[in-house]
């Protein structure tokens, strides 16, 4: 995984931006930039479907709750998968059609990491993906209800991003740089729930027949059935309501990358932009979004990572997912 990041010549500089939009408001929040005490106010965790590398999230204290892949009836933490080895067999598991499946974290995997957190921290924020995708988000509430009583010093909140992948760490990015200025749980939550309005995730797909094997393909079923092949544009975020949505489809690839930078454009006017950047084996391609993103806006900071299995399953190789949140 690589990820890159412009405009920040010190740790934790870049960002802040919803931090510090409240201190403009007036919306009451604690000392700002206070340092981290031996017990953290709030701890921020989030999945592995996030796609946040392990650099970015020991540089922001962010705990990841690995999902799962079934592999010939063997299931496998997302994390711990030979990503390369996963890339190269899954043409021959289509070809027999023979896909992995997938599962959401367990009750069993967010009990643990509530109490190992609950350790070093007053309260918990777990940031999961849309419930139109899986399940993590039920699986982390049906936790938090079974471990109240045990941890009842603990303030846990389970907050539904409505998206996945890049948009999700954007998000969780966020509510760690919160986190470790001081905010209180209060204001965590009303950082992320702010930047879950504004987040944009699209998904650039060559291919829909994984998104449809999968049963995600949800509004983009009719494109599916077409024998046009066609590369297509879907939305899934709070303005789709967390389900995959047609935005357009194109004939080149030229087009495809006008059409993406249009609606960026059209979001954005022209203000300062936070970008994730997925790719499932097409580096090439994500690189060349990183270098046309930054070509064409003023970018804050730009990530790039690999999808993993999980979603990648889902939607099969060549898959580049384009996020950004715009600041004020």
């Amino acid at each position: 995984m690589c990820w890159a990041r412009h405009n920040e010549s010190s740790q934790q500089r870049a960002g802040y931006s919803h931090y510090a939009k409240m201190v403009k408001t007036g919306t009451p929040v604690s000392r700002k930039y206070e340092r981290k005490s031996k017990v953290k106010k709030v701890a921020i965790m989030t999945d592995t479907v996030s796609y946040m590398s392990k650099q970015v999230a020991n540089e922001h204290d962010v705990t990841l709750v690995s999902t799962h892949v079934i592999i010939n009836g063997k299931s496998h933490r997302e994390n711990e998968i030979d990503l390369a080895r996963f890339y190269e067999q899954l043409p021959e598991w289509k070809k027999e059609d023979k896909l992995p499946t997938t599962s959401s974290p367990s009750t069993d995997d967010f009990l643990q990491a509530y109490r190992k957190l609950s350790r070093q921290a007053q309260a918990i924020v777990y940031i999961g993906y849309s419930p139109k995708l899986g399940m993590a988000i039920s699986a982390a509430s049906q936790a938090k209800a079974l471990v109240q009583d045990e941890l009842p010093q603990t303030a846990i909140e389970v907050i539904d991003s409505q998206t996945a992948c890049g948009a999700q760490m954007l998000v969780a990015i966020e509510a760690a740089r919160a986190a470790a200025a001081g905010s209180s749980l209060s204001e965590v939550v009303a950082i992320a729930n702010d930047l879950i309005k504004r987040v944009t995730f699209v998904v650039i797909l060559d291919d829909l027949y994984y998104l449809a094997k999968g049963g995600r393909i949800h509004k983009a079923r009719p494109w599916a059935s077409t024998k046009i092949t066609n590369t297509v544009l879907l939305e899934a975020d709070a303005a789709t309501g967390g389900e995959h949505t047609p935005l357009a489809r194109c004939k080149t690839k030229g087009q495809t990358l006008t059409t993406l930078f249009d609606i960026v454009k059209q979001r954005s006017g022209g203000k300062k932009l936070h970008i994730a950047i997925n790719h499932a084996d097409a580096l090439a391609e994500a690189e060349e979004l990183k270098e046309k993103a930054l070509a064409e806006f003023q970018c804050e900071e730009v990530f790039i990572s690999n999808i993993g299995p999980l979603v990648t399953t889902h939607t099969g190789l060549g898959t580049r997912i384009f996020s950004w949140w715009h600041e004020d």
